[in-house]
């Protein structure tokens, strides 16, 4: 704009300045968001609960926000883009790496698994890829029969395993069960399939997950790193409010476990399973991930990776995951029907699955 000559800036300051403003137009808070901070607020005024949350609604987010310190000792805050370790909400990473294999067409989920290892005990040569990520494998469980943390280490020699050594764990062991004749919760199977990824692909387990996933989804602070050294982008994990959980290397949970996440990160991931995305895999791999295969307890089937819940395997109602290991748990949730998601990331020990059951109880069916 130009000003004609003889009116001076300063004068046509003035006149902004006295210009009546307009009054700020009220927006209501949305009790919604209100009822999940005061949840959230009360379980961290318990010393229940610290954190990151984040619920959407559709597309739209609802709550997204850090809650307590991610390392109490130096007051660093939690946050959106505190990097916490998710536990087993790996597992669907992992599942979802075999699918892009499988699309790739580099492996097929009914193959046997021994046609794709270099050394595989023959107990294993019935066992198929599908029965490992359905838990139906009846590979024993590795983290079963160790009265202590410090047994383990001691029977691999290493805090720091790499997959062989977690292998050679229950390499020797007969099954616990026929394959498919049962469902039966196996870190052991999913730590078979991260070898798979790795022989078959060529790449570490982590590099595949970056290039062949997260990286596609623009999920920049998500990955399997083992070996990272401490700092402030990753929360300290804690047993209780006061007590520090002791610190074990990513390695040691490997494909089963071993991934770091966000909330922003996971609810992105979350958006993904719900709409899916062509450009990164076809509509039938996501699908196939999703959809219930065995029942594992009452209500509860189980996918790829991924748990669902509903009055039955065709009347299913919401999909996640949960995750527990020291100073950690995580939990994802997906309604389908609604499109409500719920991710929650904690620095704490606690009862995640009620917790985040309830944030995602807390959105009305109808908006």
């Amino acid at each position: 704009m130009k000003w004609k000559r003889g009116v001076p800036l300063v004068v046509a300051g003035l006149l902004v300045a006295c210009t009546p403003a307009r009054p700020a137009a009220q927006v209501s808070p949305d009790p919604v968001v209100g009822s999940l901070t005061d949840y959230v607020d009360q379980a961290v005024a318990a010393e229940r609960f610290r954190g990151a949350v984040e619920v959407r609604d559709g597309p739209k987010v609802l709550l997204r926000r850090g809650f307590g310190r991610a390392n109490p000792q130096t007051r660093v805050p939690n946050g959106p883009n505190t990097r916490f370790r998710i536990a087993s909400v790996t597992k669907q990473f992992t599942a979802l790496a075999v699918l892009v294999l499988q699309e790739q067409g580099r492996l097929n989920v009914a193959d046997g698994v021994c046609a794709y290892l270099t050394s595989c005990p023959p107990q294993w040569a019935p066992i198929t890829i599908d029965e490992l990520l359905a838990h139906t494998s009846g590979i024993h469980d590795y983290g079963a029969g160790f009265g202590s943390i410090e047994q383990f280490f001691a029977s691999i020699g290493t805090r720091e395993p790499s997959p062989e050594q977690l292998t050679q764990l229950f390499a020797g062991l007969p099954l616990d069960f026929p394959p498919s004749t049962k469902w039966s919760y196996s870190n052991s199977g999913y730590v078979v399939l991260g070898l798979l990824i790795e022989r078959v692909s060529g790449k570490s387990y982590g590099d595949f997950l970056h290039d062949e996933v997260l990286d596609p989804l623009g999920m920049s602070d998500t990955g399997y790193q083992p070996g990272l050294a401490p700092s402030d982008e990753y929360a300290v994990g804690y047993s209780n409010w006061t007590t520090q959980a002791p610190v074990f290397d990513d390695s040691v949970y490997y494909s089963a476990g071993g991934m770091y996440s966000t909330v922003r990160d996971l609810g992105r991931w979350q958006q993904f399973l719900l709409h899916g995305d062509t450009s990164v895999v076809q509509a039938g791999t996501v699908a196939a991930l999703l959809r219930p295969r065995v029942a594992a307890n009452p209500g509860t089937w189980y996918g790829y990776g991924i748990a669902s819940r509903g009055a039955s395997i065709d009347a299913v109602t919401s999909y996640g995951h949960t995750g527990n290991i020291a100073g950690f748990n995580s939990y994802t949730e997906i309604r389908p029907a609604t499109g409500v998601t719920v991710t929650v990331l904690a620095n704490i020990n606690f009862g995640i699955d009620e917790f985040g059951r309830e944030l995602a109880e807390l959105v009305p069916k109808q908006r």
